[in-house]
């Protein structure tokens, strides 16, 4: 079964990444439903293509994005602020990947990247807050077309605005790093040479990236400063995809069942932020301590 739907994936990445136009298409479609899907796919097509090619292939679809919004009669702004940041930043990941052929690079690039992004957003444009809104007033539309209560109604219109915003970036970062894992693994489907389980067992932040977000989390939790308090969430998404890698890591090199980490993936369902929190609480230590070593014989 397993082998069944690797086989398949490889055709499918194969056959999406030989035409340009083929990439894009996909890109148009799979943004609407899952992000992370369309930037692994612009992350392949800079590792296949090279970063230039990437970055023309995200902006092809973001403008068929438009001119579908356009045609449904969709806001350009609402399209254009959810859709554009995921397909630019998934080429600006493969570009770094593709330049370095080091995933652990790519992903502090990432991680950074996005963390400064915020910090530039929040700090240069005190209006961000009307993003919020913009995401509330929409939520608020499906939630009403969906039967929601008038209760549940004002409950989610009470929301502070910004705090959506903070959930939009989290969110963004989570889906940019997924992608950049996505694409490559696509990528070691087709190429030679390419070997993503070892590399994503030795993802890590490292020490500078590490201690650079240790420091805003820690900063968050001293300083009444809202310019931290509204990027410092974004830092634990670089641990917990550290934390994930040792996990697998472990996993290898004790040589755990199969169903230990379906298992450990399951406990995500009824325990997700205690999960998330102790898996980004390992990956933090890791950055100081070798929690993946192969035990001594």
């Amino acid at each position: 079964m397993g082998a069944s739907i690797i086989k398949a994936m490889r055709s499918f990445v194969g056959w999406a990444s030989s035409r340009p136009y083929r990439l894009v298409l996909l890109t148009i479609v799979f943004v609407h439903i899952l992000a992370p899907l369309s930037a692994g796919l612009l992350v392949v097509d800079a590792l296949r293509r090279g970063p230039r090619a990437a970055m023309l292939s995200a902006i092809a679809a973001i403008l068929g994005v438009s001119a579908l919004g356009l045609i449904v009669g969709a806001n350009l702004v609402d399209t254009l602020s959810l859709t554009a940041p995921i397909l630019l930043g998934g080429a600006a990941s493969g570009a770094v990947l593709s330049w370095s052929r080091s995933l652990s690079l790519a992903f502090q690039g990432t991680i950074i990247g996005g963390i400064v992004v915020s910090f530039v957003l929040f700090g240069a444009f005190p209006e961000v807050s009307q993003l919020g809104q913009m995401l509330q007033d929409e939520a608020l539309s499906l939630l009403e077309a969906g039967g929601a209560s008038p209760a549940q109604l004002d409950q989610f219109a009470s929301v502070d605005p910004i705090e959506l915003v903070r959930v939009l970036l989290i969110l963004s970062l989570a889906s940019l790093v997924a992608a950049l894992m996505l694409g490559y693994w696509w990528y070691a489907l087709i190429g030679e040479g390419v070997r993503f389980g070892p590399d994503f067992r030795a993802l890590k932040l490292g020490r500078v990236a590490g201690i650079v977000l240790m420091t805003l989390i820690v900063a968050d939790l001293f300083l009444d400063a809202e310019l931290i308090q509204n990027v410092a969430p974004m830092a634990v998404i670089g641990f917990l995809f550290q934390g994930l890698s040792v996990l697998h890591a472990r996993a290898h090199n004790d040589k755990w069942p199969r169903a230990v980490i379906v298992l450990i993936y399951f406990t995500f369902v009824p325990w997700t932020y205690v999960a998330l929190m102790g898996l980004s609480a390992i990956g933090l230590v890791d950055n100081f301590f070798d929690l993946r070593a192969r035990p001594r014989t």
